[in-house]
């Protein structure tokens, strides 16, 4: 933890976040958080109402700030193919750049994303958004846009999974170049025209 931080929401965020990751949610508690923070244990109350209440709106800020990211790397881009590949490209980027959030994200999906209200924009739906419009433009086959996007991430996350514990010994350029092709396939890119 860095004890440079000085606001102690932050410090409690940051915390958290990695307590959440090494331990688990449900694994850690709020003396630990409190004690890695280097705050006292009512301060973590003071910001929020629950352990549980830290969990969830630290998942729904980090959610937030992949879809973002993703959203705005697919801005400038012409087709839905491109947009696609550059979006999984920012997944793969993200996930390099900030492996705790994405550790995270990947963690809190089995606990926090039931949780999270359904009007709040998720990465998922840049990946519907594209393929959506992919299919309204013959770029990619007809399907349900959520099953698409589900087929990519699935790809993307299993891939980060197995090339950062070994099991994929190929360069991480032909992992990202070898999961965009695979994507837009299975979408069927140009299949239609």
């Amino acid at each position: 933890m860095n004890r440079k931080i000085i606001d102690p929401a932050e410090r409690i965020r940051s915390a958290a976040l990695s307590l959440f990751i090494r331990n688990g949610i449900s694994g850690t508690t709020t003396k630990e958080i409190a004690s890695e923070a280097g705050v006292s244990e009512g301060s973590i109350y003071n910001h929020y109402e629950s352990k549980s209440d830290l969990a969830l709106k630290l998942f729904m800020s980090s959610m937030e700030m992949f879809r973002e990211v993703l959203y705005e790397r697919s801005l400038g881009v012409e087709t839905p193919a491109g947009k696609l590949t550059a979006v999984i490209e920012e997944f793969f980027d993200f996930a390099q750049k900030e492996p705790e959030v994405y550790s995270y994200i990947m963690i809190g999906h089995y606990t926090e994303l039931g949780k999270i209200p359904g009007t709040l924009k998720r990465p998922m739906d840049v990946f519907s958004g594209i393929i959506k419009s992919g299919i309204e433009s013959g770029e990619f086959e007809d399907m349900p846009d959520k099953l698409g996007a589900a087929y990519a991430i699935g790809m993307l996350t299993r891939a980060i999974l197995f090339h950062k514990s070994g099991l994929l010994k190929f360069p991480y350029n032909q992992i990202v170049k070898e999961t965009v092709k695979s994507s837009l396939k299975v979408l069927g890119a140009g299949a239609k025209k």
